[in-house]
Order: structure tokens, then sequence, then C-alpha cells
């Protein structure tokens, strides 16, 4: 799906209202305010990768507001991505502002309110779906209205491969979008890991300990031998200390390793990342295919080779 929106063929009165249904109804309800009506002019391009959907927009400065009215009547759980091109915005949710300049990259989240005062002359979005976000970075809800991994090489890393993603010509690639989106929602959790860890110092020492074995853990998913001992050592504590940071989140290391690992073995069969459901079990520690299938139709209502069919 490519497709492009302008505001140059229609009516002057009727641009606003055009253009910030179009935006709307791709991305989040909201209510759109601008300062000036009679002079708007604006462009907005969106097309489809994968299950992310990517937008090229530029307008006059407008103000983007959802409220617990919003939520009630349109839902939607989905989280947003904005690279500024050119332009500036500040983005307010959770309690913090932020603001964007060119180059800056932001994350806001649909399922709670916000508001983005925005005046981008070229802004960059990609709609993410909030299973496929989380089940990378657990905590990502908890990383909105902030600067990206500010001045990181991964930050700019992730940027470029968003505007290469906006740009790039799909005819022919239709077999590969899903490994393109996949390939850019890892980029992103990786930032999104950079940006975790520039806050350890602000942390709890087990918070610190959860994080990094979490890391650990998604490291090593295809380890079939993998254990709580292996995990320990690795972390340099004893079973006990782990056991007791996890239960602290209330699960235990092996609890979360299965977790894990159904989790990104749904994920592999959802994005269409690989072709025979003993590759989505293998590659992510399963070793007893009837143990794997029983429990991921237990945790998904769904056979995987069901899943692998249909995507």
């Amino acid at each position: 799906m490519n497709l492009d929106y302008s505001t140059d063929a229609v009516d002057p009165s009727q641009r606003f209202d055009y253009w910030s249904g179009v935006v709307c109804g791709h991305f989040i309800p909201t209510r759109t305010m601008v300062p000036d009506r009679s002079h708007f002019n604006a462009r907005f391009s969106v097309r489809s990768i994968g299950n992310l959907t990517l937008a090229e927009m530029s307008s006059p400065r407008c103000l983007w507001e959802r409220d617990a009215q919003h939520l009630r009547s349109g839902p939607n759980e989905d989280f947003m991505l904005s690279l500024m091109v050119s332009g500036q915005g500040v983005l307010s949710q959770s309690g913090r502002s932020v603001v964007q300049r060119n180059g800056d990259i932001v994350l806001y989240d649909a399922a709670r309110p916000f508001t983005f005062d925005l005046a981008p002359e070229s802004a960059l979005l990609v709609r993410i779906p909030r299973k496929q976000l989380l089940c990378r970075v657990p905590d990502a809800h908890q990383l909105t209205a902030m600067h990206l991994a500010d001045g990181h090489p991964v930050a700019r890393l992730l940027g470029t491969m968003i505007r290469e993603a906006v740009a790039l010509e799909l005819s022919g690639l239709d077999g590969m979008q899903a490994s393109l989106a996949s390939s850019l929602l890892d980029m992103l959790s990786t930032v999104l890991q950079v940006q975790t860890a520039g806050t350890d110092a602000g942390r709890s020492a087990h918070g610190v300990l959860f994080q990094k074995t979490r890391d650990y853990i998604a490291a090593h998913l295809d380890d079939c031998e993998l254990d709580v001992e292996q995990i320990a050592r690795a972390q340099n504590v004893s079973a006990r200390t782990l056991a007791r940071v996890f239960a602290e989140q209330g699960t235990t290391p092996i609890q979360w390793l299965w977790r894990q690992r159904l989790e990104a073995s749904h994920r592999a069969l959802m994005e269409g990342r690989v072709r025979q459901v003993t590759q989505a079990a293998f590659q992510h520690g399963f070793s007893d295919m009837s143990h794997f299938c029983r429990v991921f139709k237990k945790a998904y209502g769904v056979t995987p080779q069901t899943l692998l069919r249909r995507h």
C-alpha cells in the first residue's frame, strides 16, 4: 500500500478537515487544532511494510491531543515513533515533555493520553503494533516522551533505517517486507535498550540486575541447555539472589525464560521469518515439538501450524 495525499487540490476552506481526517484515519484519532485554517497546506504519504505503517508528513504547526474521551470512543494500543527530519515539536505524555528537533526520535503511546505540538517541515512516522514492540521490550511504555538514545550511534542508525524504509522502492519485494519490518523493530528495540541502560544509575541494584538478566536471556534463547545456574553465573550472582530479583517482578527466572522463548517463536511465525514450525521451535530453545505445540496453543489459542499458514 502506497498512498499520497495533498491539500493542493482541495478547496481552501476544507483543507484542514480533509488532512486531519486522513492523518487520524491512518494513525491515531485525536483532537487537532491549528492557529490558522485559512492558509493551510499539507502533504502526507503513507505505506505499509510488513506489519508496520510508515508515513512522511509536512504541514504547518498543529496541536494533536488525545484525551480520555478518545481512549473510550476510539481505543488504539499502537505505539508511534516520530523522527523529525526538519522542524520542531513538543511531545507530552506520562508527566514528561520533550522538545523534538532535527534528527530527534521520540516514542509515544496511543493507549494513554498525550499532546503533540508539531510543526513539521518534514517528519517521518512509524505506527507499531503494541504486542510486536512489547514482546521485544516489555517496558517500552515507560520510555515515551524522551529523546531516544540521544546522540548515540544506534539512534542515528535507526534514523537512517527509517529514512531508507520510507524511500524504499518495494516493487518485487513483497516476500521480503516481513523481514524488513522485523529488522526495523529489532533496531528500535536496541535503541530502547540503550535508553534503558542509560537510566541504570537511577535504579536499584535489583532493577539493574533484572534488566541485565533479561538481556542475557534474550541473547541466548536458542540454547536449549540454558538453565538458572548458567544464567546466574553469567551475572556473577547466586541462583538464590536471581530468584529474589525475579520474585520482585512476580515471576521466576525459569518462567521468564520459557515465556520469552514462547513469545519469540510466536513473533517469528507472525512476522513470516520462518518457513517451518520446527524452525520457530528449535531457534528459540524448544527441543520437544509436542510440548512446544501444546504450550503454544494454550497460550495463543491456535496451533503454530495454523499461524504459519496464515502468515
